[in-house]
């Protein structure tokens, strides 16, 4: 039997007593929980740009009446900015025709005044045989939408539309400007009893439009913040193999 010395023996009761202290905590020890860090929140700014495009509108057809001695006048007003061109189609069929449907037609004259007093106006006679008619006049404002417009800060579409919705128009001149109408009829017959008895000829006037319309389009994002949406786990190391191996007692182990 190996014979220890004071000393030894005081070496040996002390590292048996830290090796049964660090296999308590051991037994003891609760491995923390993993802690979830939630990403930082991303702030996202919005530029969004303006694109010009073609709309095209009918207005309500009217059914008129152009008399002899009474031309129907009208007007409208378009509640519509960056108007394009403006199109009034004038159609009727000859109510009163002579002699195989050849003689005795009417010729209807479609007038349209501008808002600066122009007259622009086109006058054709009833077709043979069928007896119609067309008259037909396209006004042209000859604007030209602009290259780009915009960006537009916003944080969203709906606020971007939002702001571009002050301010939708960029040319205004033809909006809710009064365009004045004016259409009468020139009979044909010669004869002195049908011409007596035709009065006029009832018409159809279609009238279209077109204008710009502005398009909201997302253009490039820039965000801010952490770009990784994941969410980011930071685990941590027990500690109790460090605290043995600090303890200088690692060579009984």
């Amino acid at each position: 039997m190996i014979s220890l010395k004071r000393n030894d023996k005081i070496i040996i009761l002390v590292a048996i007593v830290v090796i049964v202290i660090a296999g308590v905590g051991i037994a003891m020890y609760t491995q923390p929980a993993t802690v979830e860090i939630p990403p930082s929140t991303t702030v996202t700014s919005g530029s969004f740009d303006v694109n010009w495009t073609v709309r095209n509108v009918s207005l309500d057809t009217i059914n008129g009446f152009a008399g002899k001695k009474a031309p129907y006048t009208g007007g409208i007003e378009i509640n519509q900015g960056n108007i394009i061109s403006i199109t009034f189609n004038l159609s009727w069929v000859d109510d009163h025709t002579t002699f195989m449907k050849r003689f005795g037609l009417d010729r209807l004259t479609l007038a349209i005044t501008t808002l600066d007093g122009d007259v622009t106006q086109v006058s054709n006679p009833s077709a043979p045989k069928t007896r119609k008619g067309t008259d037909t006049i396209t006004l042209e404002s000859h604007i030209i939408p602009p290259a780009s417009t915009g960006p537009i800060k916003a944080d969203d579409y709906d606020s971007a539309v939002a702001q571009f919705n002050k301010n939708p128009y960029f040319d205004d001149s033809w909006m809710n400007r009064n365009f004045s109408i004016t259409v009468s009829d020139k009979i044909g017959e010669k004869r002195i009893l049908p011409r007596l008895l035709d009065k006029g000829n009832s018409f159809t006037l279609e009238i279209s439009y077109s204008y710009y319309q502005g398009v909201i389009q997302q253009g490039q994002m820039k965000s801010t913040g952490n770009d990784d949406d994941t969410n980011s786990t930071q685990e941590f190391e027990p500690p109790y193999m460090s605290m043995i191996i600090s303890t200088g007692c690692g060579r009984f182990v």
